[in-house]
């Protein structure tokens, strides 16, 4: 009974963690729900230090994927990435979950994920009638997450868990487990139903569907036998008409994750075989969209992609982001690991799909709490032994424990910087750069692969005059993001040292990378004026005031106001 309560008070704990935001961290809601995930993952692995007696093909295959991203990691450097400590807590937490499976204690946690949903539905219904406010200043509601579209995608994965534990139903014994269970999934079906509709989220509605669909395969296929040509030619109308439908929904941002996955497939075959590494997303994408805009010379002429053109941070569909990471052997191994779990279609096969077809249209498991649920249905799920693998299988948990713990209480050691991150970063909203300059010097060492700490470091140090070690900030921090700034205060820096001609590379490649963007072209139309060649400047500064910005604003119409006073006065 103990260990009962333990599993479910800890299930409880570990995912309401990842719904609460520490104010005292620099980063909040994205970094508080990492240090609890790191916590969480920690915690979990000591309590629960028994091992299944069984070896299964799919353990095997998850350790075989967990020793190749360590290796991955170290090769390409990316082993004090954020990406990295997030990975393998998620090894962690699937180990935690076999064992938990082992111990048939898997209702306890399931009772934990759907007071879970509730709880997150509450956050959203509240939001929506005005008693709580969202954490998105364009959305109504966000529940705990940082805008609708993950908080949809996790009351989905939920939801589907609250149907499927509804459809086993329970024994009319009196007052038991499975009464209790069934109680609770129709209250969770009742909440996140009606929480789910307002987030707005397709990836959400989609994943939810197919999962419900899978749910019911058998009383479909057998209603479906006496009107079968009805019944096939009626779904495929159906799944056109809600996929266009999803589609015209939001057509803008729809057209907007076509263009983030054809360039997504670009600059995965660069590197087809290894990729470009766990933490190289935001590098590799900025390069092929600049690349991409190069070669359609968008300085001299329009393109429909133009506007679409943004800092993207994740691909929008995890499969082709995981190809792009961890290259064909990283995604090959991780289809293994879905091929085997997903031989059989069970409760828990349904939630683990659900998220699996959001994952296509989102960055699904890059948000810890939709992790936690999805990696608990896959432990769930069923899978062929392997003969005499006992020992074995204790070997491969106890390394992948060990190591989790080794890599999570070292990274948990960096929290107090974004503690001190938060309490200096006053200095840079106040435009004291000295100040930045001397106290983020301080936490450097252990934030040097934070981009944003990277760009206000470098920032900083282009405010006070020291050119040279701003741009080893910046370059550094270009490295970890896609945002066109860093090369824009780059060019600033080659531009006080006289340096023309990088300055001028500088500023074409922000440009490239976001053409939607005036302040490149003002930044070059600068350039060109100061070393005195009219033509180039007259060149860049007639692009710049026919250019249409993306977001119009006062800064815009100063800029511009500036370059047309330049260009009469030159002329």
């Amino acid at each position: 009974m103990m260990m009962r309560a333990i599993v479910f008070l800890g299930g409880c704990m570990l995912l309401l963690s990842q719904f609460q935001v520490t104010d005292g961290l620099y980063g909040g809601i994205d970094i508080s729900n990492y240090f609890a995930l790191l916590l969480g993952a920690m915690v979990a692995i000591v309590c629960l230090v028994k091992a299944p007696k069984a070896l299964y093909r799919g353990d095997a295959m998850v350790f075989v994927l967990f020793v190749y991203l360590l290796i991955h990691a170290s090769l390409t450097h990316a082993m004090q990435s954020r990406e990295f400590y997030l990975s393998i807590s998620y090894f962690g937490l699937y180990v935690v979950f076999r064992v938990i499976r082992a111990m048939r204690l898997a209702n306890y946690v399931s009772f934990a994920v759907m007071f879970g949903g509730i709880y997150q539905s509450c956050l959203v219904l509240g939001q929506l009638l005005g008693y709580g406010i969202s954490n998105h200043l364009r959305f109504v509601v966000t529940g705990s997450f940082f805008n609708p579209g993950p908080c949809g995608i996790f009351l989905a994965g939920v939801f589907v868990l609250a149907v499927a534990m509804m459809k086993k139903g329970y024994r009319k014994v009196g007052f038991n487990l499975m009464f209790v269970r069934y109680v609770t999934a129709c209250v969770t079906f009742g909440v996140t139903l009606v929480a789910l509709v307002p987030t707005m989220s397709r990836a959400g509605w989609i994943g939810a569907l197919v999962g419900v669909m899978l749910l019911y395969r058998r009383e479909i296929v057998a209603w479906g036998n006496t009107r079968r040509r009805w019944v096939i030619g009626g779904g495929i109308v159906g799944m056109i008409v809600v996929l266009m439908l999803f589609y015209l929904l939001k057509k803008d941002s729809a057209n907007g994750r076509f263009f983030i996955w054809q360039n997504t497939v670009s600059a995965y075959w660069k590197t087809p075989l290894f990729g470009v590494g766990i933490d190289g997303f935001e590098r590799a994408f900025a390069e092929a969209q600049h690349d991409y805009f190069e070669k359609e010379k968008v300085l001299e002429q329009d393109n429909r992609h133009v506007e679409m053109a943004g800092v993207v941070e994740s691909a929008f569909n995890e499969p082709l982001a995981l190809f792009l990471l961890l290259g064909a052997v990283g995604g090959v191994l991780t289809a293994m690991v879905l091929f085997f779990k997903l031989q059989r279609l069970t409760a828990y096969s349904c939630v683990a799909v659900a998220l699996l077809v959001a994952s296509f249209f989102s960055y699904t498991f890059y948000i810890p709490s939709i992790a936690i649920v999805f990696l608990f249905a896959v432990a769930q799920l069923p899978d062929r032994r392997v003969r005499g693998g006992r020992y074995v299988n204790v070997l491969m948990f106890g390394i992948m424990g060990i190591v989790v713990l080794f890599f999570d209480f070292r990274e948990f050691g960096r929290r107090e910087a974004y503690r001190k991150w938060k309490n200096n970063a006053v200095y840079y909203t106040w435009e004291d750069y000295q100040s930045v300059v001397e106290e983020y010097g301080k936490l450097y060492p252990v934030l040097k692969n934070d981009f944003k700490f990277l760009f206000e470091y470098g920032h900083s140090l282009h405010k006070v005059g020291r050119y040279e070690e701003s741009n080893i900030m910046l370059k550094r921090g270009i490295r970890h993001s896609a945002d066109p700034m860093f090369w824009n205060i780059a060019g600033n820096n080659y531009l006080a040292l006289k340096q023309y001609d990088q300055g001028m590379t500088a500023y074409l490649r922000a440009y490239y990378t976001c053409p939607n963007r005036v302040y490149p072209l003002y930044l070059l139309t600068k350039l060109e004026a100061e070393r005195g060649d009219t033509t180039m400047m007259n060149y860049y500064g007639r692009i710049l005031l026919g250019k249409r910005p993306k977001v119009p604003s006062l800064a815009v119409d100063e800029m511009k106001f500036e370059i047309r006073k330049m260009l009469d006065v030159k002329l």
